[in-house]
């Protein structure tokens, strides 16, 4: 990214960087549900989960800091940490095997869309990835617009640092006896759709970030339990390719809230209803919530079916 002029030379580079989000973070979720015990996986999750914000602000703040002397020196330093980071995996963690049997990646994917509750579950999560890509895209431009400096733009992320490092453990810690993992999941989602509904009509900071603050409290309660729940719903015997393919929900959701996000945003600006694309957003993310609620009782309903007696 640090050389390229021409637009095909960045888009490669994206395609690279994309490729190897996609070779890391399924196996390195596979490992967990490989190696943790059911019972201690939505701590374990969240403790990742602390970690990752962690990590995500300090590089911000560094990526922030290089950024002024020059931008080639931002993705030198990120590749320098990237292959660090290799290297410490590669000297420190043994070769593990994800799956209990050694079967071939097509025998891996068909058992992955045989699973039509798997399925259905990952393509639901595209909803709420919609929302959640807009900690990226919308609420930055809409702290920048307010703000009148992208200065404001790190309170932000300081703010989803905090909130996580300090609410994220504790709340996983105290829900995960009173509560399911798909009730949390939902209570999260509707959490963030909620917030983001009045986005759009916020005057002065105060108000932006007091519903950034609610956004992130629904993310802390819904990503260790969505994480949790789709590694309960994995087939021990294709981990690697249950995890590759919970991904697909993060694709499309991605892709979609990033391009309709931003043209919504901009079709908002232009017929001067800021509050559009919030509005939206939110009605996206309360229909996830009624899929996911039809899903679960459903899949419950036909338990209770199989049950000797009923």
């Amino acid at each position: 990214m640090g050389i390229a002029h021409e637009p095909w030379l960045l888009w490669f580079s994206c395609i690279l960087s994309g490729l190897g989000g996609t070779l890391f973070d399924p196996p390195r979720t596979a490992l967990v549900v490989k190696l943790i015990r059911p019972s201690q996986r939505g701590r374990f999750f969240s403790l990742l989960m602390m970690q990752d914000s962690a990590g995500a602000v300090i590089g911000a703040l560094l990526g922030s800091w290089l950024l002024q002397y020059d931008f080639r020196l931002v993705c030198l330093v990120g590749a320098v940490l990237f292959i660090l980071c290799a290297g410490f995996n590669a000297w420190l963690l043994p070769a593990w095997k994800l799956s209990t049997v050694k079967a071939p990646v097509r025998e891996g994917l068909s058992r992955v869309l045989a699973d039509k509750r798997f399925v259905t579950y990952v393509l639901t999560l595209t909803g709420y990835y919609m929302l959640a890509v807009q900690v990226m895209l919308m609420l930055p431009i809409m702290v920048n617009d307010i703000a009148g400096s992208p200065a404001a733009v790190k309170w932000m992320y300081a703010i989803e640092a905090s909130l996580s490092l300090t609410l994220l453990y504790p709340i996983a810690r105290w829900s995960e006896k009173r509560f399911r993992l798909e009730h949390r999941l939902m209570v999260g989602l509707v959490c963030m759709s909620l917030s983001l509904l009045p986005m759009g009509m916020v005057s002065n900071l105060q108000q932006l970030f007091s519903l950034i603050c609610t956004f992130y409290i629904g993310s802390i309660i819904a990503e260790p339990a969505r994480e949790t729940l789709g590694a309960s719903l994995a087939d021990a015997r294709a981990r690697g390719s249950y995890m590759g393919f919970s991904r697909l929900g993060l694709a499309f959701g991605g892709a979609l809230g990033y391009a309709g996000g931003g043209w919504l945003f901009d079709a908002g600006k232009a017929s001067n209803q800021p509050e559009l694309p919030w509005m939206m957003l939110a009605l996206i993310g309360l229909m996830t919530f009624f899929a996911l609620a039809w899903q679960f009782s459903h899949k419950r309903a036909q338990a209770r079916l199989l049950e000797p007696g009923a």
